[in-house]
């Protein structure tokens, strides 16, 4: 029998019967800690369900509920009731890494030293199906002992850490804090922590008060508590900026809509939106599920609608890729994620150098890799465009934007990838991705309008 450290209390009965079973079925030298929290170094809190330690490894065990047929790829999962969520194995991961780098720096794990994540499903009945090369880690409470037990599973080769186990233990337990979930954020219930990154936590909640809206999405982001007033207000301006954004385009059927944000306890702001319940295109595209030609283009139709209204209100974009874009299974692609917008009027000088760090080069314009001050309707036409060139024939041109410049151009058509699309394709793509802004689409009703000729 497992030695159990309780640091907070279980709060599901979920969380109970995965952390009984670990308790009763692994061996006595293995330590479980449950329900807590620890720091990463910039601050954040990470949440953990269960941490075991064993004999090669350190195991962080993300406990669901989730029952029946559950489908999906590395991006999202489809649950049974149908709803979409973001696939739980990116956040377990980035959790793992924080808990490793930890251990790491008290010195505790040594640098062949594994953490290595699991997601646990506690009902008997749910059935997955994964089209994710990580779809292994995620477990049926039977099979779970035979996974930790088992150092072969692990992806890298072992060492023998069974020797330091009271002493990770140790600083676990003295460094943790009990897990505090918030039930409630202002007149949101939480139903579910979906994802986390460096600028904000997103969760997933409903209304107390309005029932005509099933679910909602919170973005939580969090003030550097330290930071002077001065520095403070230019962390609120930065934050605020997809809330800045989406206030101003206010209803559009292509962009996500927002609700006012709010502050939160001392050092946080919310940003209410509508939950979109679809997949996002990036996991639409490594899901494998085909796509009907004139779907594709629609697609882009639909990112190039919603841009054009938000270039004529006065927001650039700047980070259009398929991970930004939702495609729900009825009604109108959307839109999400302004958080690198430029805002018509706004005054923040540092935002180009922190917005150049975070973007993805397989989707900027050529200018913004050199500049991201140089972005513009132009430089979002030119992403819409590699999207389009990715739907038609499977992957993005380039891996490195400095491919195209050194080229100066894109490397080749999309009819060059895949034979079988109409010539009139490459023409969209070469006008949507010229090399230089001016040789690009000028007014975006334009290349909507092709768009709805070649489908």
């Amino acid at each position: 029998m497992a030695k159990v450290h309780r640091i907070g209390a279980p709060e599901t009965k979920s969380e109970r019967k995965a952390i009984n079973y670990l308790r009763d079925y692994l061996p006595d030298d293995y330590h479980i800690f449950h329900n807590l929290e620890l720091p990463d170094p910039s601050g954040l809190s990470y949440e953990y369900d269960i941490i075991v330690v064993g004999e090669y490894a350190v195991y962080t065990v993300e406990v669901k509920g989730y029952g029946g047929h559950i489908r999906g790829n590395a991006c999202e999962w489809q649950l049974a009731s149908g709803a979409i969520h973001k696939s739980p194995i990116p956040l377990a991961n980035k959790k793992a890494k924080v808990l490793a780098d930890y251990l790491r720096n008290q010195h505790r794990l040594p640098d062949r030293g594994w953490v290595q994540s699991l997601i646990l499903l506690t009902d008997k009945r749910a059935r997955v199906r994964l089209n994710d090369v990580q779809a292994e880690r995620v477990l049926h409470l039977d099979q779970t002992v035979a996974y930790i037990l088992d150092p072969r599973r692990l992806p890298v080769q072992a060492v023998h850490i069974g020797h330091l186990a009271n002493s990770i233990g140790d600083t676990i337990f003295h460094n943790s804090r009990p897990l505090h979930r918030h039930r409630e954020i202002g007149e949101y219930r939480i139903l579910e922590t979906i994802g986390k990154n460096n600028l904000y936590t997103t969760l997933l909640a409903s209304h107390r008060l309005i029932h005509t809206k099933q679910r909602f999405t919170l973005k939580v982001y969090r003030f550097e508590i330290y930071a002077t007033p001065d520095e403070r207000e230019k962390q609120q301006a930065r934050i605020l900026r997809d809330s800045e954004a989406l206030q101003r385009l206010g209803d559009h059927p292509n962009i996500a809509r927002a609700h006012p944000p709010f502050p939160w306890q001392d050092d946080q702001i919310v940003l209410p939106l509508d939950w979109i319940d679809g997949y996002s295109l990036r996991g639409l595209l490594e899901s494998g599920e085909p796509l009907a030609f004139p779907r594709k283009t629609d697609i882009v139709r639909q990112i190039c609608a919603g841009l054009a209204y938000a270039h004529r209100n006065g927001v650039i974009h700047r980070d259009i890729r398929p991970d930004n874009v939702i495609v729900p299974a009825e009604g109108p692609v959307k839109l999400v994620n302004f958080d690198c917008a430029r805002v018509e009027g706004d005054n923040l000088q540092s935002i180009s150098s922190r917005v150049g760090r975070q973007l993805d080069e397989r989707y900027v314009a050529p200018e913004i890799s050199l500049n991201p001050k140089f972005a513009s309707a132009a430089s979002d036409t030119y992403s819409a465009g590699i999207i389009l060139f990715e739907l038609l024939t499977g992957k993005p041109p380039y891996s490195k934007v400095s491919e195209v410049i050194a080229a100066g151009g894109l490397p080749n058509m999309p009819s060059q990838v895949n034979l079988g699309l109409p010539p009139d394709v490459d023409e969209v793509v070469s006008r949507m991705c010229a090399f230089q802004p001016q040789d690009r689409y000028q007014d975006l009703t334009q290349a909507i309008e092709d768009l709805t000729i070649i489908s």
